[in-house]
């Protein structure tokens, strides 16, 4: 059972679950239509329910949280989040607001003729082509319900919140993978002496091997398979710069690189060659 907290419009209700004793947003079409504040009513299985989940959000009430949110753009993202779960799969609803809140914001930057660059975004595209392809689709979906034509670095942006939804972390979480990532990339090619060509499938074959063994490190996951000893014989050059990379990767994700980390980054150093 839910009661009316505020309705937002006729397709979104600010409610009080009764049962789970929280505030949450309710999203389907028709149901904010003719609902007062304090009416109960039960939903049917095609409203969507989202939860104010965000540790800063928590502090206050969903009204507040609300303040000044234009509640289309509200919609639009929820649009968006149920888009990225058909085709990406399972999806933590509750970057709904975030990401709300980031759409308004961009659109209200582009309307202003402000541009916000996004020095991350060719990483951010190379990184998580799935994600990028996804607001990639969100920035027609907001043209078509704004008017205004988001530019490619606020796309990067968007895809970041599909990230962290899609990994259920938080986005500055996968903003500091990006950052890592991309200063690894730079390592790379000041080691090799050779730029990378950030459009090749050698480089983006490249990037998705190196984020797979970026996240096992820091998720202090294992790696079974032992590369070492066969990388460090057979590609001393590449077997070198993998140590080096390795041990700032430690420092900066503050977490132990195992050995068997540096053979593996070292034979995909290696094939860049």
């Amino acid at each position: 059972m839910y009661r009316v907290i505020k309705v937002l419009n006729n397709n979104g209700v600010l409610v009080y679950d009764m049962k789970r004793q929280e505030e949450a947003i309710l999203l389907g079409s028709g149901i904010g239509f003719g609902k007062r504040v304090n009416e109960r009513f039960e939903r049917d299985e095609n409203t969507k329910r989202y939860t104010i989940v965000d540790r800063e959000e928590k502090k206050r009430t969903g009204r507040q949280v609300l303040s000044g949110m234009d509640p289309e753009f509200l919609e639009l993202a929820g649009r968006i989040v149920e888009l990225a779960k058909e085709e990406l799969g399972e999806l933590n609803p509750n970057i709904l607001i975030p990401l709300a809140d980031h759409i308004a914001v961009a659109v209200e930057r582009m309307q202003n003729g402000i541009l916000l660059k996004n020095p991350f975004h060719g990483d951010i595209r190379v990184l998580y082509p799935d994600e990028y392809r996804i607001a990639l689709k969100s920035r027609d979906m907001i043209q078509e319900a704004s008017g205004c034509l988001l530019c490619e670095d606020e796309v990067g942006y968007i895809a970041l919140h599909i990230r962290a939804g899609r990994m259920d972390e938080r986005l500055e979480d996968s903003l500091q993978m990006v950052s890592v990532m991309r200063k690894v990339a730079r390592m790379v090619e000041e080691g090799m002496g050779m730029k990378l060509d950030p459009h090749s499938f050698m480089f983006e074959r490249f990037m998705a091997h190196l984020r797979y063994l970026v996240a096992r490190i820091r998720d202090g996951e294992p790696i079974t398979l032992d590369m070492d000893e066969y990388a460090r014989t057979n590609f001393p050059q590449s077997y070198e710069l993998a140590e080096r990379i390795c041990t700032w990767l430690g420092e900066e994700l503050h977490r132990p690189v195992p050995r068997e980390a540096v053979g593996h980054l070292g034979i995909h150093i290696e094939r860049l060659r």
